[in-house]
């Protein structure tokens, strides 16, 4: 096993976490090297820029929280199983925390998991393609003007909407930005998408639940338009516009140890009321 480390040190601050794990890799003969962002807390030959670590390992280990989770899997090129680490606030995406890195090395070592797949979403723009584990949202730069919205599923309008924008949410980002316009939560084994207006400017309103197999295009005249994936600005100031978005073929692959159930995972988690 060799064993790729990304380390968010706004969460993991100086490193501490991902150096006390790093040690006990060490200890028990496993390989690894950390991407150079946190090269000042590591030794220089087992540093490497991000693209070369992923390149290099067969397996990722994120220190951070749901953020470093989502920038790990746009980041990767490869279709590498992901460890978590949370060092975060929720870390609703990660597996485990900060006090479980022995088990974590244990498991490691033994191959004593399991790989969740997750669903991630594919759009193309200018002839560029974009994935996301989450969302992928367009909206006005100006979010205070309404917008038209059409909304074409498998090629047959479904609806026109006035709204801020409208999100495209897989069952991953059913409890992200989807939750917060009162979408539904969907576990991560539906294979389903939905479609959710920000801030609809109607009284009939509703998200809608499709089936993950189909192509749903949303298009508007309005200018100004931005596209969002994941939080990361890919399209800006266009003069209208009409994109695709549709199940990707690869997923976003996840390590489990301990094969919580979702829901339980989902009432401790978003039950979290700290600062």
């Amino acid at each position: 096993m060799k064993i790729g480390i990304n380390v968010n040190l706004n969460r993991d601050v100086y490193a501490k976490a991902s150096s006390n794990f790093c040690s006990k890799l060490r200890k028990n003969g496993i390989e690894f090297k950390v991407c150079d962002n946190a090269a000042a807390y590591f030794s220089p030959k087992e540093v490497a820029p991000m693209d070369e670590v992923f390149d290099w390992c067969d397996t990722v280990v994120a220190f951070g929280g749901d953020g470093t989770m989502l920038d790990t899997v746009r980041k990767m090129q490869k279709n590498l199983p992901i460890l978590g680490i949370n060092m975060g606030k929720i870390g609703f995406l990660t597996e485990l925390d900060e006090s479980e890195l022995d088990y974590a090395v244990k498991c490691l070592k033994n191959e004593d998991y399991s790989i969740e797949n997750r669903t991630l979403l594919r759009t193309i723009i200018d002839g560029k393609e974009y994935f996301a584990l989450n969302e992928i949202i367009v909206s006005r730069k100006d979010p205070c003007h309404i917008s038209v919205f059409d909304i074409h599923i498998d090629g047959i309008k479904s609806d026109s909407c006035r709204s801020d924008g409208v999100l495209v949410s897989t069952p991953t980002g059913s409890t992200a930005y989807s939750l917060s316009c009162n979408g539904p939560v969907l576990s991560p084994t539906v294979k389903a998408l939905i479609i959710n207006s920000i801030c609809p400017h109607s009284l009939h309103s509703c998200p809608v639940v499709v089936d993950d197999d189909m192509k749903i295009t949303i298009s508007t005249a309005t200018d100004g338009m931005r596209v969002i994936a994941d939080g990361e600005v890919i399209a800006k100031d266009m003069d209208g516009l009409k994109i695709t978005i549709e199940k990707a073929q690869k997923y976003a692959l996840f390590i489990r140890f301990k094969n919580e159930n979702f829901y339980v995972k989902l009432r401790k988690k978003l039950n979290y009321w700290g600062n």
